[in-house]
């Protein structure tokens, strides 16, 4: 019985040992392989940055990822990058995990001064994650540059999500009394939830859509899609009382309000997630193959939704494949994933804080390579079998109130990882509105 205790006990040590030489060859791996990002302040030298020139090498698509929706320092550091990307790599697509059809307000302030960039960003749907002064210093570096660009070479803005399909709607109708005045009076007594609908809250939406009966989701469904119909079957007509252009935009917003109704009636959470990310792949697809001026992209969303390999994450019992896998599919080599990471941090003033990340998580492993913020290329043969092993095997990464599971070289092919974080700062105007739901 000693000598069966003292076997178990080495074999134990023996275990103990080889996980820690594993993780110190992947920690002294990353202090060497990880590039190091000195400073958060945006500057002329963008020397930390251009590393990330070899990580995205020919692709066309490079999604930036994030762990929440409201980390300033990924925020800036976002911002860093897509300077680098525009000014020295040519990507002058820009596409934001936000509305599709509020996007062109944005897109016309960036390209022609259109508008006053406080109240765009504050009316813009779901303000509270992107008016905020991090967002407003992006947009306002896009205006500026556009200002000393020709038409072809300026940026151009673009949103994919469906979840606020009031805007849509409201411009739907005006286009169809425009081009349609038959069809437009014809379902002015139909019901599209217009009074339910909340572009500025989805979860207002959502809500009244539970209270729905089946009958009510059936009729909502018949009237979105005779409506998309009625869009496809008249192309001709509505175009030469519009414009190719302008029809395929609206036919678009269409698509989106769509989409929207059938995300809001499902019955499942998982399956209005697996709805909305369909829609966002589509949108992304029809910019960059139908509109976009120039190919090369760059998508900003949280990292669910950048991942090009399916995850598990928390709280749900099928995995995931999302908007980024959906993507891959149809982009391969051209798609490049940079995930972002985050150690611990304290929202000051908003009662939110994040404890250290595990050691044993990559998030933990992360922290130790020794940087406040660094990116990190993880694809290809590390030269050892243990790191490559670690990169291969299924990691959690924290989320917005949640974590997901995922093979991290499979789901992205870098990260960048900030040892701290803050929350980012909501500007005025939607600061105020804010406190007033609290």
């Amino acid at each position: 019985m000693k000598n069966l205790i003292s076997i178990s006990l080495a074999l134990l040590l023996l275990s103990c040992g080889n996980s820690q030489t594993e993780e110190k060859t992947f920690v002294d791996w990353g202090k060497e392989e990880a590039i190091e990002i000195k400073t958060l302040e945006p500057n002329e030298d963008q020397s930390d940055i251009e590393p990330i020139s070899k990580i995205i090498g020919d692709a066309t698509v490079v999604c930036l990822g994030e762990s929440r929706h409201d980390i300033h320092e990924q925020f800036v550091l976002k911002y860093q990058f897509i300077k680098y990307m525009v000014v020295e790599l040519g990507f002058k697509t820009f596409i934001l995990e936000a509305s599709l059809p509020y996007s062109e307000k944005i897109n016309a302030f960036i390209n022609d001064g259109i508008g006053i960039i406080d109240e765009l960003m504050s009316e813009m749907p779901g303000w509270f994650l992107w008016d905020t002064q991090e967002m407003k210093d992006t947009i306002a570096w896009m205006r500026k540059y556009n200002e000393n660009q020709p038409d072809d070479k300026k940026i151009q803005f673009y949103g994919i999500d469906i979840v606020a399909p009031m805007y849509a709607i409201e411009k739907t109708f005006k286009y169809l009394q425009k081009v349609d005045t038959n069809f437009y009076l014809n379902i002015l007594e139909s019901d599209f939830a217009k009074n339910e609908l909340d572009d500025n809250f989805w979860q207002n939406s959502l809500q009244a859509y539970s209270a729905f009966s089946t009958e009510r989701k059936i009729s909502l469904n018949d009237n979105y899609n005779n409506l998309l119909k009625i869009f496809k079957s008249n192309k001709d007509e509505y175009v030469k009382k519009s414009s190719e252009k302008e029809y395929e935009k609206m036919l678009r917003f269409v698509y989106c309000a769509k989409q929207a109704n059938r995300m809001f009636s499902a019955e499942k959470r998982l399956n209005m997630g697996l709805i909305r990310d369909s829609a966002m792949a589509n949108n992304t697809s029809w910019i960059i193959n139908k509109i976009a001026r120039n190919k090369k992209a760059i998508v900003w969303a949280h990292n669910v939704h950048i991942a090009k390999s399916e995850f598990e994450m928390t709280g749900e019992p099928d995995s995931i494949k999302g908007m980024g896998y959906i993507l891959h599919q149809e982009l391969k080599d051209d798609m490049v994933s940079i995930g972002a990471a985050f150690y611990e941090g304290e929202f000051l003033n908003w009662n939110n804080s994040f404890a250290p990340a595990d050691e044993n998580t990559l998030e933990g492993k992360f922290e130790r390579f020794g940087y406040d913020y660094f990116i990190l290329d993880i694809r290809g043969n590390p030269g050892n079998k243990n790191i490559s092993e670690m990169l291969a095997t299924q990691q959690m990464i924290r989320g917005q109130g949640f974590e997901m599971t995922t093979i991290p070289n499979k789901a992205f092919d870098a990260f960048f990882f900030t040892k701290e974080i803050s929350r980012t700062m909501p500007c005025e105007i939607s600061l105020e509105k804010y406190r007033n739901m609290n």
